[in-house]
């Protein structure tokens, strides 16, 4: 009986130690995370990006008006210069049109003219005439006024020069009335308004003339050409395309963190997909004026600076832009930055321990951060933000940049 006892207090005793032991093991051991080590290094930030090439792009040309082709002097690959005739149409209608205007504004000019130079006259020498006479006439009847008081004319004679002055004022009235409706409103003002309309309808009609010229709008290359001769085309109808001699424009997409970096002038380089090897020199020349607020993202458009014959619009690739060289600078991962109450902060191995370390940084692109307060031989860790700093440790593997 009494083994019995003694086999059970040595079991019991056996299973507390073991519980003790694990309990001590599981609360007190710590727990390895991986580690970066801050040292000075000198090194080139660049920015990479997805690229196509989106200037200068393509443009299709046509005609504003229906019409037959009757000459096309370009084909595809041909340079043109700035006002070059590139395609004509049947222009007949259009010539024979002007020509009918030009006509008619011979003719109104000929009639404003007749207008101006004789009848014009004669309304205002009869006008001249009408206000002489109405001057005399008010002049014989102030005077026979003026003695008639004096009983040397007789009432009759006075009637009649009243009489004289109520007929010379109707003609200068009837005179002036003409002279005004021939200049405002008659036949002077109707040939000035057909004037001004005919003049209007040859602008049209030169306008329908050049239309049907197809002329090159800057220095480029043609790149389609979409008709033939003899062909009918209607208006709106793609008939050309040409391209703008210019150097070639990479277009990308940056994070709006990258554009502390970004300026006109910078280097950079793209590797085309259909020529991976060759590296084309380029330089930014437009960082956008504002961020794309869905994506969060900036335009960019890179120059290419050299001659590349093999370059077509639309092409893509990979654009590496070198936005700065740092020296000696305390670089580390900028996934080790964590968040707190108190602000960002990241852990710290400092004599055996674990502890939150405010962190005063500089941001360089999405991936790297530059520390600030920090010195050179510190040891970052990369455990959670709400981590237990009594049960980390650095484990093996160090990080890298």
């Amino acid at each position: 009986m009494k083994k019995r006892r003694s086999k059970r207090s040595i079991f019991l005793a056996v299973i507390v130690f073991i519980a003790i032991t694990l309990f001590l093991f599981f609360n007190f051991k710590k727990k390895e995370v991986d580690y970066f080590v801050l040292k000075p290094v000198d090194f080139e930030y660049t920015i990479l990006a997805s690229c196509s090439v989106g200037y200068p792009k393509p443009l299709d040309m046509n005609f504003q008006q229906e019409g037959v082709v009757k000459e096309v002097l370009v084909k595809e690959g041909d340079s043109a210069k700035k006002g070059q005739k590139l395609l004509q149409l049947d222009d007949f209608k259009p010539r024979q049109q002007l020509e009918i205007e030009l006509a008619s504004l011979k003719l109104i000019e000929l009639k404003l003219q007749n207008a101006q130079e004789e009848i014009l006259p004669n309304l205002r020498e009869k006008l001249r005439e009408a206000e002489i006479n109405l001057q005399q006439a008010k002049s014989l009847l102030d005077r026979y006024r003026q003695v008639e008081a004096a009983g040397s004319i007789t009432k009759s004679d006075l009637d009649k020069a009243e009489k004289e002055f109520e007929k010379a004022q109707s003609r200068y009235n009837q005179a002036k009335i003409e002279m005004e409706n021939f200049e405002k409103s008659g036949l002077l003002a109707s040939l000035q308004k057909e004037l001004e309309i005919a003049r209007s309808r040859i602008k049209l009609a030169r306008r329908s003339l050049e239309e049907t010229s197809l002329v090159a709008p800057f220095d480029g290359k043609i790149i389609r050409v979409d008709v033939q001769v003899g062909e009918r085309v209607l208006p709106g109808r793609r008939v050309l395309t040409m391209i703008e001699d210019k150097k070639w424009n990479f277009v990308l997409k940056a994070d709006q963190r990258e554009l502390p970096f970004l300026k006109p002038g910078l280097k950079a380089y793209v590797i085309l997909d259909a020529f991976p090897e060759r590296k084309i020199e380029a330089e930014i020349v437009y960082v956008c004026s504002e961020v794309n607020r869905e994506t969060n993202t900036c335009e960019l458009r890179i120059e290419v600076q050299e001659d590349v014959s093999f370059i077509k619009f639309g092409m893509a690739g990979k654009a590496e832009i070198l936005a700065e060289k740092f020296e000696q600078a305390l670089a580390f991962p900028a996934r080790l930055i964590r968040k707190g109450s108190q602000g960002e902060f990241v852990w710290l191995w400092d004599n055996a321990r674990a502890k939150k370390e405010k962190i005063n940084y500089q941001r360089v692109g999405e991936r790297l951060a530059i520390a600030k307060n920090l010195n050179p031989g510190q040891i970052i860790l990369d455990a959670p933000a709400e981590a237990n700093p009594n049960k980390l440790k650095p484990g093996k593997k160090a990080l890298s940049l």
